[in-house]
Protein backbone atom coordinates (compact mmCIF):
# COMPACT_ATOMS: atom_id res chain seq x y z
CA UNK A 1 0.00 0.00 0.00
CA UNK A 2 2.74 2.48 1.00
CA UNK A 3 4.01 1.55 -2.43
CA UNK A 4 0.91 2.95 -3.63
CA UNK A 5 1.28 5.82 -1.87
CA UNK A 6 4.28 7.20 -3.13
CA UNK A 7 3.71 6.57 -6.39
CA UNK A 8 0.05 8.11 -6.40
CA UNK A 9 1.71 11.12 -4.61
CA UNK A 10 4.81 11.59 -7.51
CA UNK A 11 2.36 11.38 -10.01
CA UNK A 12 0.17 14.27 -8.53
CA UNK A 13 3.10 16.76 -8.01
CA UNK A 14 4.06 15.72 -11.72
CA UNK A 15 0.33 16.62 -12.94
CA UNK A 16 0.75 20.03 -10.81
CA UNK A 17 3.76 21.21 -12.49
CA UNK A 18 2.59 20.86 -15.95
CA UNK A 19 2.08 23.48 -18.21
CA UNK A 20 -1.91 24.01 -18.44
CA UNK A 21 -2.98 23.98 -22.54
CA UNK A 22 -5.47 26.06 -24.50
CA UNK A 23 -8.95 23.46 -24.39
CA UNK A 24 -10.80 25.34 -26.78
CA UNK A 25 -11.79 23.84 -30.22
CA UNK A 26 -10.52 24.60 -32.91
CA UNK A 27 -12.96 27.14 -35.19
CA UNK A 28 -15.75 24.85 -36.87
CA UNK A 29 -14.84 21.21 -35.32
CA UNK A 30 -18.45 20.87 -34.32
CA UNK A 31 -19.92 21.78 -38.16
CA UNK A 32 -16.92 19.50 -39.89
CA UNK A 33 -18.28 16.68 -37.04
CA UNK A 34 -22.26 17.05 -37.62
CA UNK A 35 -21.44 17.82 -41.77
CA UNK A 36 -19.69 14.14 -41.65
CA UNK A 37 -22.13 12.36 -39.82
CA UNK A 38 -25.32 13.41 -42.15
CA UNK A 39 -23.50 13.50 -45.44
CA UNK A 40 -25.82 11.15 -47.49
CA UNK A 41 -23.88 7.20 -48.65
CA UNK A 42 -22.94 7.46 -45.12
CA UNK A 43 -24.56 4.67 -42.92
CA UNK A 44 -24.66 5.48 -39.53
CA UNK A 45 -23.52 2.82 -37.03
CA UNK A 46 -26.54 2.36 -35.84
CA UNK A 47 -27.87 0.75 -39.21
CA UNK A 48 -24.54 -1.49 -39.22
CA UNK A 49 -25.33 -3.12 -35.95
CA UNK A 50 -28.87 -3.76 -37.26
CA UNK A 51 -27.81 -5.68 -40.43
CA UNK A 52 -25.22 -7.58 -38.01
CA UNK A 53 -28.00 -8.53 -35.18
CA UNK A 54 -30.45 -9.44 -37.96
CA UNK A 55 -27.50 -12.17 -39.59
CA UNK A 56 -26.71 -13.30 -35.25
CA UNK A 57 -30.59 -13.90 -35.17
CA UNK A 58 -30.73 -15.80 -38.65
CA UNK A 59 -27.28 -18.11 -37.45
CA UNK A 60 -28.72 -18.93 -34.10
CA UNK A 61 -32.26 -19.87 -35.56
CA UNK A 62 -30.47 -21.86 -38.04
CA UNK A 63 -28.57 -23.05 -35.30
CA UNK A 64 -31.92 -24.00 -33.20
CA UNK A 65 -33.75 -25.61 -36.72
CA UNK A 66 -30.30 -28.09 -36.95
CA UNK A 67 -30.78 -29.15 -33.50
CA UNK A 68 -34.33 -29.45 -33.59
CA UNK A 69 -34.21 -31.84 -37.05
CA UNK A 70 -31.35 -33.70 -34.91
CA UNK A 71 -34.09 -34.80 -31.75
CA UNK A 72 -37.05 -34.96 -34.19
CA UNK A 73 -36.19 -38.93 -34.73
CA UNK A 74 -36.24 -39.36 -31.07
CA UNK A 75 -39.34 -37.25 -30.12
CA UNK A 76 -41.93 -40.01 -29.67
CA UNK A 77 -39.53 -42.61 -27.54
CA UNK A 78 -41.28 -44.58 -24.68
CA UNK A 79 -39.14 -42.94 -22.06
CA UNK A 80 -37.43 -39.56 -23.77
CA UNK A 81 -35.71 -39.17 -20.36
CA UNK A 82 -34.38 -42.79 -19.44
CA UNK A 83 -30.39 -42.35 -17.93
CA UNK A 84 -28.17 -43.28 -20.65
CA UNK A 85 -25.17 -45.60 -20.37
CA UNK A 86 -23.19 -42.39 -19.26
CA UNK A 87 -24.78 -42.95 -15.85
CA UNK A 88 -24.74 -46.49 -15.21
CA UNK A 89 -21.14 -46.71 -13.96
CA UNK A 90 -22.52 -44.00 -11.36
CA UNK A 91 -25.80 -45.70 -10.30
CA UNK A 92 -23.83 -49.00 -10.08
CA UNK A 93 -20.94 -47.49 -7.21
CA UNK A 94 -24.21 -45.91 -5.70
CA UNK A 95 -26.14 -48.96 -5.07
CA UNK A 96 -22.63 -51.08 -3.88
Amino acid sequence: MNDFDTKWQACAARARQATHRDEQLPFGFATRVVAQATRPGAAPLEFAWDRLLARLLAGAVAVLLVCAAAELPHLRDAQPLKPGIENAVAQLVWSL
